[in-house]
């Protein structure tokens, strides 16, 4: 009659008042048989995969749930207050924001399978219509040449028919695999409410991190299902002898498919900013070039060290001089406010129109700062010194002396950490699905993925005493050489290059830069305290 979310065991009537008498078990959490039937699909594991225990344990350091005798076998070099009880970090898991990012996830990714629906309808309704209307050419070219063209109009028809329902097939099996994908969201977004609803916080922890993972590779399959889809235009080229030489004319004209890209796009699953983009077609780094805009001076003298362009157009400086202050501008290059800090900030990233994070390395600290309140949210504590800090979708990704690239939420909670040396390595930003970061000593530029392994390594010699990198709406990566005087825009493969600007530009010591992607702006600060607005075209 009765289910214990925490012993993972039924009960009758009387057992269960047993089970509510001990004071061992008196604060488990039971729930009606009918309400654990709803949840009991729901993918979460309890017990080690690998030793069979129950996981009882979390390791910071490696963001994964442990049993006992995982930590002597696997996680023996991590420090003692990296392994917590995971009760601990599974308390209050129905209102994380990890859950949170899931239900978004999946509501918004079914939102726009169902947009996708719609447009593979609307393709199949105007194909619809373009036979029509070759119907109708053929019928008013039949009704002059009714005798003659009678097996012709009977020939092309068919043909047509053909061609028309090879393609439609098209289409029927994707709006199918749509429709599948489809009631797999659905059924996991109802897993998800369910879960939250009935499970108890250890189960919703577990099933949130390993929900996330099914719900990210399904994703990914329906990326690669959408870029795949064609759309078709219809049309016939009407043989121009027939009204002429109708005792010539073998056939009565020719159906062609025109294929194009289909116009669709599976656009943020998760929260704040676009995750997951489809691109039909990647613009050529050749073709960009970068016109000046404005250019002002920083009032007072700075030492910038990062810089940022708002959403709402608005540009922040990060003066790592003297105690140090964050200065904010406007779109005209006016000072509008001085907000003092309470350390040196080295890099700064928007969260939203009202937050931003910067770092301090000088007090191993990250701050969320609200610009408008000019209140402080959230202080978050770092080992060693924080450096380079970028936010994508809901994550903070930092570079920390001798631990590596840090990911956190908002709300201070270590996530993961991705191990890379970071003597030489200070800037780093975040997309999607991807991580760039320089590395100073090799002159390299790197992008791995979200667990650190490398996808491609872009080396060059000019890029010399690196300052800062910034990556566009296509991935492409401008990178700023503070010693060689330039911008360098590598392609988003990393496998092609070209410098858009340099000395003769009036490049002189640069030392900060960030790429607006709504407004398609290049942001450059200069040792010599000017700032430069470019426009991206």
């Amino acid at each position: 009659m009765k289910w214990c979310t925490h012993c993972v065991e039924g009960f009758c009537t009387d057992c269960e008042k047993s089970h509510r008498s001990l004071k061992l078990t008196r604060d488990h959490k039971v729930i009606a048989i009918e309400d654990y039937l709803k949840i009991q699909d729901v993918s979460f594991d309890l017990t080690c995969k690998i030793h069979g225990k129950k996981l009882d344990l979390f390791c910071k350091f490696h963001s994964v749930a442990i049993c006992g005798v995982c930590v002597p076998s696997a996680h023996k070099t991590c420090q003692v207050d990296d392994i917590i009880s995971i009760d601990d970090v599974a308390e209050n898991a129905k209102s994380s924001a990890a859950l949170k990012e899931l239900e978004i996830s999946i509501s918004r990714t079914l939102e726009h399978v169902r947009h996708c629906i719609e447009n593979r309808l609307s393709a199949s309704e105007k194909i619809d219509i373009e036979e029509q209307m070759i119907k109708n050419t053929i019928l008013q070219t039949k009704l002059k040449l009714i005798k003659h063209l009678d097996a012709l109009e009977e020939k092309i028809l068919l043909k047509l028919r053909r061609k028309i329902e090879n393609y439609m097939l098209k289409y029927s099996k994707f709006l199918k695999k749509l429709e599948v994908m489809e009631k797999e969201f659905e059924k996991l977004e109802e897993q998800t409410q369910q879960m939250k609803l009935f499970a108890s916080d250890l189960q919703v922890f577990l099933g949130t991190c390993q929900m996330n993972n099914i719900t990210m590779g399904k994703i990914k399959t329906l990326k690669a299902e959408i870029g795949r889809e064609q759309n078709y235009t219809i049309e016939m080229k009407l043989n121009s002898m027939v009204s002429s030489l109708m005792n010539k004319v073998k056939h009565f004209g020719e159906i062609h498919i025109i294929e194009s890209n289909a116009d669709l796009q599976l656009k943020d699953a998760m929260i704040d900013q676009a995750q997951i983009q489809v691109r039909w077609s990647v613009r050529n780094i050749h073709d960009i070039n970068l016109q000046l805009k404005m250019k002002f001076d920083l009032q007072p003298q700075s030492l910038v060290t990062g810089c940022f362009i708002m959403s709402n157009g608005r540009i922040l400086i990060a003066d790592f001089s003297r105690s140090g202050k964050l200065i904010e501008y406007d779109d005209t290059g006016k000072s509008v406010v001085i907000l003092q800090t309470s350390s040196k900030p080295y890099d700064l990233t928007e969260i939203d129109t009202d937050r931003i994070a910067v770092t301090y390395p000088f007090a191993n600290l990250i701050e969320i700062l609200n610009i408008q309140k000019n209140t402080i949210e959230k202080k978050i504590g770092c080992k060693q010194s924080c450096f380079g800090i970028s936010y994508h979708n809901g994550r903070l990704f930092t570079v920390v002396k001798e631990r590596g690239i840090v990911i956190l939420d908002t709300h201070g909670t270590r996530l993961q950490t991705i191990k890379i040396d970071t003597m030489y390595v200070c800037v780093i930003t975040a997309t999607e699905d991807k991580l760039y970061y320089t590395v100073q000593d090799q002159q390299t530029v790197n992008c791995c993925n979200f667990e650190g392994e490398i996808i491609w390594i872009f080396k060059n010699e000019s890029l010399n005493l690196m300052a800062g990198l910034t990556v566009d709406n296509n991935q492409n990566v401008y990178v700023l050489s503070h010693g060689s005087y330039n911008l360098t825009l590598i392609q988003h493969d990393g496998k092609q290059s070209k410098e858009v600007l340099n000395v003769s530009d009036d490049l002189s010591s640069p030392t900060a830069v960030c790429y607006n992607k709504n407004r398609n702006l290049i942001l450059l600060c200069y040792t010599s305290n000017k700032v430069a607005l470019y426009q991206v075209s």
